[in-house]
C-alpha cells in the first residue's frame, strides 16, 4: 500500500540548519563529502572564488582511476567505487556515454554487508521537475561537459536546452559515515524560469532491504542486519515524501529562477552501525549546514597537503609529470582502501583489496607494509594501522592473521600469524611522527610479540624459527609464510610443539632476517626511549642471529641465501624471493651480495621484462600467470630487492629496475587502470585482486627511493 508523507521544515529535526539566500555568481560552487544522504536546498549562494592553497592541486589529477560504470548486480565488482576519511561505503560516476544516469552517482558500494555489495545501482536518482507542467525535463538529452573522478570527490556538469540550464553536482565524504551530494542549478536563459523542483527517487538490489519514514527522512531498513541508513532533505518549504517499502520519492519545493540566478540544493546519505553513530552524524551535520563552505575547503586542503606531502619527497629521477600520478594513483588506492573502527575493528586501518570480497579485513603482515607509506602522508592513521593489528595481540604475544569487523561474516583467523615486521613498520613510522609516546606504547608488545617467535617457532630451540601454526595444520603454516603456495614448501611437513600447534620442519630464511632485522628496530626503540641496557642486549642478539643465519643458510657454492631443510640437515636449494631479504634487511655481508647480485640481475632468472618475480623463472615449477606465490611479481617482494641492492651501493640498479616497474607495469603509468595484487613477469599484466593496498604502498616507498 502506498503511503504519502508531508513534513513541514518545523518537523525536521533541529540540526538540519536551513542555509542563507544571496546571490551567487557562474562557476562559484563549492562540494562537500557526507556518508549521510541529506538534500539541501537553497537558492541564490553566494561562494568565493578558489584560492590555491599548493602549487600541485588534487585538481591537477582527473580520472587517475577509472570509478566508472553502472553495477548490473550487488556482486558486480567490475564497477570500483571511491570513498574517502575511513567509509564503509562508496560510489562511482556513470559511464561516459551513460545518460541514463546523468546527474546521479552510482551506488553506494557497502561493506556493512556481507563481503561488500552494491545496495543500488543508484539510491538516490536525481530528476529536474518543471512545477508547472508536471513534467519531468529530460536530462538524458543534456550535453555532458565533465564526468570526472578527482582522488577527492566525484563531479559531473551538464547543459540543457529547454529550458536552457546549467547544472553541475558532485559528491564528498564529511565524515566517516556520511557522504553528501551537492547540486547546483543556473538559469542560463533570457528569461525568468517560473516554477522548478528537485526529486530524488531510488529503490534497492536487496529484497530485504526496505524504506520508511522518518522524522530525519527515509529510514533504510537492512532486516536482520541493524545498521542503520537514511537519506534526508531539507528545504525552507515543505518536503514531499513518497514511501513505499520498496522505493521512496522525495520532491522539494518548487523554487523560481530569475535569468543567471543559481540554486544549490545538498542531498545526504549516511550508514551507521549504532544510533550512538548517529547521534554523532547528526553534529556534524548540524556543523556542516551552519557552514558548508568550510568542509569544502577543509576536503580540498587535506587532499592537497597530502599530496604535497608525497610529491615534494620524490627521488630526483622520478620527479615528473608522470611518476607524479603513479604517486596520486597509490594515495588514491590507499584511501579508497581506509576504513574506520567498526564492531571488532577498534583502529581505523587499511584492506588488502575493498574490491575483493575476501579482503574486507586487516591483515598483519599488509598492516605493517601500509603504515610505512601511509606515514608519509598520515601518520596519525600509520599509527592506528599499528594498533589496529595490535589489539589482537593474545596474552602469549601473538598477533592475529586477519581480523574483521563482523564475525558472523567472517572469523578472525588465530591459526597462524605473519612474518615480523611490526618493528621496522613502528619505527618508519616514528621517522615520520617524532612520537615517543607511540614508541613508549608499543614497545612492550613489541617485544612480547618477538619473544613469542622464539619460544612457539623454534621447535628445536637452536635460535632459528620456523614457520608454524597454532592448529598443527599445514596450509595454515604456508599462510604464517606471507607466501601460501611457494614452491620451497612442496615437500615440507608439520612437526607437533608440545606447547601449541606445531612448525613446519625447515627454517625459513626470510623469518630469520625479520628477526634479525626486528632485533635491530628494537634496539633503536629502546636507545630512543632511554633503555641502553635493553638496546645493547638487542644489538649483541642481532650480531649473534647474523652469524647463525650466514652459516645456516648462505650456501657459498650458488652464492644464495635457502631455507634449511630440518628432516634432511640440508638447504632446500630453491631460487626464490626470499634469498635477498637478508638484503633488505642488512644482514649479509659484500662478498655475499656482490655473488646474489649476479642471481638477480640474471635476465634467465630474476631480471625479467617486469623484475624480481617470487620464483626464478627458470624453474620447472614457474608459473608466472596465476600462480600466485610461483612466478608473478608481487611488488612488496620487488621493493625488498631494490631496496637491498641500494643498501649495498648499487643505486645504479636499483633506479634501473624501478623505472623498469613504473614503466613497464600494466595500467600504472599513464592510464586508469588500477593497481593490481601482483604481475606477470614477461608482459607486466596485472593480476589477481584490483586496488591492492600494500602494491600502492611499496610503489609510494620506490617513488620516494626506499626506506
Amino acid at each position: 500500500m502506498q503511503r504519502n508523507f508531508k513534513y513541514s521544515k518545523k518537523n525536521l529535526r533541529h540540526w538540519l540548519i536551513r542555509p542563507n539566500r544571496t546571490k551567487m555568481n557562474t562557476n562559484q560552487s563549492q562540494f562537500l563529502p557526507i556518508l549521510s544522504i541529506i538534500i539541501l536546498l537553497s537558492a541564490c549562494v553566494n561562494a568565493p572564488s578558489p584560492t590555491p592553497t599548493a602549487q600541485i592541486s588534487v585538481h591537477d589529477f582527473p580520472d587517475i582511476l577509472n570509478i566508472k560504470g553502472v553495477p548490473d548486480s550487488t556482486t558486480d565488482r567490475a564497477v570500483f567505487a571511491f570513498s574517502d576519511l575511513g567509509a564503509w561505503h562508496g560510489y562511482a560516476l556513470p559511464g561516459d556515454e551513460d545518460r541514463k544516469h546523468t546527474g546521479s552517482f552510482v551506488g553506494p558500494f557497502i561493506m556493512t554487508q556481507d563481503n561488500g555489495i552494491w545496495l543500488s545501482d543508484c539510491l538516490s536518482k536525481m530528476n529536474i521537475v518543471d512545477t508547472k507542467t508536471q513534467k519531468t525535463i529530460n536530462l538524458q538529452a543534456a550535453e555532458v561537459t565533465a564526468n570526472t573522478a578527482f582522488p577527492n570527490r566525484l563531479y559531473q556538469s551538464f547543459q540543457l536546452k529547454n529550458p536552457a540550464l546549467l547544472v553541475e553536482t558532485q559528491l564528498i565524504f564529511v565524515s566517516n559515515r556520511t557522504a553528501v551530494i551537492e547540486l547546483v542549478i543556473q538559469n542560463k536563459s533570457k528569461d525568468d524560469i517560473a516554477e522548478l523542483a528537485i526529486q530524488w527517487t531510488g529503490n534497492s538490489f536487496l529484497k530485504e532491504v526496505s524504506f520508511s519514514p522518518h522524522p530525519e527522512g527515509v529510514l533504510i531498513d537492512f532486516g536482520k542486519n541493524k545498521n542503520i541508513g537514511w537519506i534526508s532533505a531539507h528545504s525552507e518549504g515543505d518536503i514531499d515524501f513518497d514511501i513505499q517499502p520498496e522505493q521512496y520519492t522525495i520532491q522539494t519545493p518548487h523554487e523560481q529562477l530569475k535569468t543567471n540566478e543559481i540554486w544549490k540544493t545538498y542531498l545526504s546519505q549516511s550508514f551507521c552501525f549504532s544510533e550512538k553513530e548517529r547521534e554523532n552524524e547528526a553534529v556534524i551535520l548540524e556543523d556542516f549546514f551552519a557552514n558548508p563552505n568550510s568542509f569544502f575547503t577543509k576536503n580540498k586542503n587535506r587532499w592537497n597537503e597530502n599530496i604535497a606531502k608525497i610529491t615534494q619527497n620524490l627521488h630526483p629521477e622520478f620527479d615528473t609529470e608522470a611518476h607524479r600520478k603513479i604517486a596520486v594513483k597509490c594515495l588514491q588506492t590507499l584511501h579508497n582502501n581506509w576504513r574506520s573502527p567498526a564492531g571488532f575493528l577498534k583502529h581505523d586501518g587499511l584492506f588488502p583489496s575493498y574490491n575483493y570480497e575476501w579482503f574486507n579485513g586487516f591483515w598483519s603482515w599488509d598492516s605493517w607494509k601500509h603504515a610505512v607509506a601511509i606515514a608519509r602522508f598520515d601518520p596519525e592513521l600509520a599509527q592506528n594501522q599499528i594498533r589496529a593489528m595490535y589489539d589482537f595481540q593474545d596474552e602469549k604475544g601473538m598477533i592475529a592473521d586477519c581480523v574483521y569487523r563482523d564475525n558472523s561474516i567472517e572469523e578472525h583467523n588465530w591459526r597462524d600469524t605473519k612474518p615480523p615486521l611490526s618493528a621496522w613498520a613502528t619505527w618508519a613510522v616514528f621517522e615520520y611522527s617524532k612520537d615517543e609516546n607511540f614508541l613508549r606504547e608499543l614497545f612492550p608488545k613489541i617485544e612480547k610479540y618477538h619473544n613469542w617467535w622464539y619460544k612457539y617457532r623454534d621447535i628445536n630451540q637452536n635460535g632459528l624459527c620456523e614457520y608454524g601454526s597454532t592448529d598443527a595444520s599445514l596450509v595454515a603454516a604456508k599462510w604464517e609464510s606471507g607466501m601460501d603456495n611457494a614452491v620451497r614448501f612442496d615437500d615440507v611437513k608439520i612437526i607437533p610443539n608440545d606447547l601449541q600447534g606445531g612448525s613446519m620442519n625447515c627454517e625459513s630464511v626470510d623469518l630469520n632476517a625479520y628477526l634479525f632485522a626486528e632485533k635491530k628496530y628494537l634496539a633503536k626503540i629502546a636507545k630512543t626511549l632511554a633503555k641502553p641496557d635493553k638496546a645493547k642486549q638487542y644489538e649483541s642478539d642481532a650480531t649473534q642471529l647474523q652469524q647463525a643465519v650466514h652459516k645456516r643458510f648462505y650456501d657459498e657454492e650458488s652464492g644464495w641465501f635457502f631455507d634449511f631443510d630440518l628432516a634432511n640437515n640440508a638447504p632446500i636449494k630453491i631460487f626464490g624471493s626470499e634469498g635477498w631479504t637478508a638484503l633488505w634487511t642488512k644482514l649479509a655481508t659484500p662478498e655475499q651480495v656482490a655473488q646474489i647480485k649476479k642471481t638477480m640481475t640474471d635476465s634467465t632468472k630474476f631480471a625479467t621484462f617486469i623484475p624480481f618475480p617470487t620464483l626464478a623463472a627458470d624453474h620447472p615449477k614457474f608459473k608466472p600467470d596465476g600462480g600466485y606465490w610461483r612466478g608473478p611479481v608481487w611488488l612488496d617482494q620487488a621493493y625488498f630487492a631494490i631496496q637491498g641492492l641500494k643498501n649495498y651501493g648499487y643505486e645504479t640498479e636499483a633506479i634501473q629496475f624501478s623505472h623498469q616497474l613504473f614503466d613497464r607495469l600494466e595500467g600504472l603509468k599513464n592510464d586508469d587502470l588500477p593497481i593490481r595484487e601482483n604481475y606477470h613477469p614477461h608482459t607486466g599484466k596485472g593480476l589477481e585482486s584490483n586496488h591492492f593496498s600494500w602494491s600502492a604502498a611499496h610503489l609510494l616507498m620506490l617513488l620516494e627511493g626506499g626506506n
